[in-house]
C-alpha cells in the first residue's frame, strides 16, 4: 500500500499504487492549502499541501522536519514511492460544522495547471532513486560542523524566488559554482547546481526545474564574461553544461589549475604527479580543521552508499548543508590562492624597496640602470627558482615522466 489508514487526531487517507493515479490526485486536491503530515522512508514532515499530481508526487510549502523540529527552506517535492503515509490534521470545529463523512467542496482551493511547476516526468527521474535509508545513512545525516548559520536558499520553483535570485547573481563580480549529478558523464542527470555569492548560497533544484532554469536566466550568468566563476576542476561541469544545455562557461578561476600552478612555483618549475581534490586544496590553503573539512568525506560516503541520493525529494537539511559548504569555501580558497600566487611578486617589490632604503641619494642616482638592463634585485628571481628546484629534488621522488610524486593530504 502507498498510504496506510488510521484514525487518531489526524484524518487519514489510504490508496493503492495500482489505483488510477489521476483519481488519487483528484481526491487529495480537495485538501490543497490544508496542513499535511507525510511519513516517508526518510522521516516525517509537515506542511501545507501545495499540489498533488498524477505522477504520484506531492508538493508541500512551509515544510517542517518533525524529527528535528526545524523548518525547511522552499517548496519540497515528495515522490510517491518514498511516501509511506499521508495525513491531514483538521480543526475540531471544522469537523463539527461539516460532519465527519461530509465531502469537502471540490471547488475550493483548487489550483490551475499554470500556477505551479509540474513535478519531473517519470522518465526524468530514476525509478530506484528513493531506497529506504539504511543505518549508515542516518549516521551520515547527523553531520554537524561549526558553520550552523549558513545562509542558503533552495530554488525549486520559478515563482517567486527564481527571478530575484538570478538578478542578484547578475549583479555580482565573483561567484563560485558546484554541482551534483547522478553521473559525471554528458549522459548523466544534473540534480543540483550550487551558486555562492559572498553572503549567500543558492541551491537550484535542476531535477525539478528542468532545462528552463538556464534559458530563464542562469545561462546568461554562467556565460557572462564580466562575472568570475570559481570552480574546482571545471572540465566535467563545463563539458556537462555544454553538451546537455548548450551553456558555455566563461571567465573561470579553476582552483585545481591554480593548485598545480602554485606547485610549479613552489618547486621551481616542476609539475606534480597528480592533481589535488577539493578537500586537499581546502586543507592545504585554508588550513581547515578536521571538523570543518569532514563534510566532503561525508558527501563521498553518502554518494557511495546511495548513488541516487541527490534525486530524493525533499533532500534532508544536512545534505543541503553539505552542498552549501562545498561551494561556499571555494570563494575563500580563491583568495588564499591569489595571495600565494602573488608571493614572489611581493618579494621582488620588497627587494626594490629595501634597495632604495639602503642607498644614499648620490649612490642611487649614479647607479641608475638604463632601460636595457635588468635590475639585480629582479635577477634574484632566477636564483630563487634554482634553489627551489634543488630543494624539491631532495624532498620529492621523480616518476618516469619527470613529475614529482605528490603524497595525499
Amino acid at each position: 500500500m502507498w498510504w496506510s489508514s488510521a484514525m487518531t487526531g489526524f484524518r487519514e487517507f489510504s490508496y493503492s499504487c495500482n489505483m488510477d493515479l489521476t483519481k488519487e490526485a483528484h481526491v487529495l486536491s480537495r485538501f490543497i492549502g490544508t496542513n499535511i503530515k507525510l511519513t516517508t522512508a526518510h522521516g516525517c514532515f509537515q506542511g501545507e499541501l501545495f499540489h498533488i499530481d498524477a505522477a504520484r508526487a506531492i508538493i508541500l510549502s512551509k515544510v517542517k522536519d518533525l524529527r528535528t523540529g526545524n523548518p525547511l527552506p522552499g517548496m519540497m517535492l515528495f515522490f510517491g514511492n518514498s511516501i509511506l503515509k499521508v495525513e491531514t490534521k483538521e480543526e475540531h470545529s471544522d469537523l463539527i460544522s461539516r460532519g465527519e463523512d461530509e465531502p469537502l467542496d471540490e471547488s475550493v482551493n483548487m489550483l490551475s495547471q499554470d500556477s505551479f511547476q509540474p513535478a519531473p516526468k517519470p522518465d526524468d527521474v530514476d525509478a530506484t532513486a528513493h531506497p529506504r535509508m539504511e543505518k549508515s545513512d542516518v549516521q551520515i545525516f547527523n553531520y554537524s560542523g561549526d558553520d550552523e548559520n549558513i545562509n542558503y536558499i533552495v530554488i525549486d520553483k520559478f515563482q517567486p524566488m527564481f527571478g530575484p535570485a538570478v538578478r542578484h547573481l547578475q549583479n555580482q563580480k565573483v561567484l563560485s559554482l558546484a554541482a551534483v549529478t547522478l553521473n559525471e558523464s554528458p549522459y548523466g542527470k544534473l540534480c543540483w547546481l550550487q551558486v555562492a555569492t559572498k553572503f549567500r548560497v543558492y541551491i537550484f533544484d535542476i531535477l525539478l526545474l528542468g532545462p528552463r532554469v538556464f534559458k530563464n536566466g542562469l545561462q546568461m550568468v554562467l556565460e557572462d564574461k564580466g562575472i568570475l566563476k570559481v570552480v574546482h576542476d571545471c572540465r566535467w561541469l563545463g563539458n556537462f553544461l555544454s553538451q546537455r544545455y548548450s551553456v558555455v562557461l566563461a571567465n573561470v578561476f579553476d582552483t585545481q589549475v591554480a593548485d598545480v600552478y602554485l606547485f610549479s612555483l613552489e618547486t621551481g618549475g616542476f609539475l606534480p604527479s597528480r592533481a589535488r581534490t577539493v578537500k586537499e586544496c581546502l586543507t592545504q590553503y585554508l588550513k581547515l580543521s578536521p571538523s570543518h573539512g569532514s563534510f566532503l568525506m561525508y558527501k563521498q560516503t553518502l554518494m557511495k552508499d546511495n548513488p541516487n541520493i541527490w534525486c530524493d525529494r525533499p533532500l534532508p537539511t544536512a545534505a543541503l548543508k553539505l552542498l552549501s559548504l562545498e561551494v561556499m569555501y571555494l570563494l575563500s580558497l580563491r583568495l588564499s590562492m591569489l595571495d600565494a600566487m602573488l608571493a614572489d611578486y611581493t618579494l621582488l617589490v620588497d627587494g626594490y624597496l629595501n634597495a632604495c632604503c639602503q642607498r644614499t641619494s648620490d649612490v642611487f642616482l649614479s647607479s641608475e640602470t638604463t632601460s636595457s638592463e635588468l635590475p639585480k634585485e629582479l635577477q634574484q628571481l632566477c636564483v630563487l627558482q634554482q634553489r627551489r628546484r634543488e630543494k624539491a629534488l631532495k624532498e620529492y621522488q621523480v616518476n618516469s615522466l619527470g613529475f614529482l610524486i605528490r603524497a595525499e593530504i
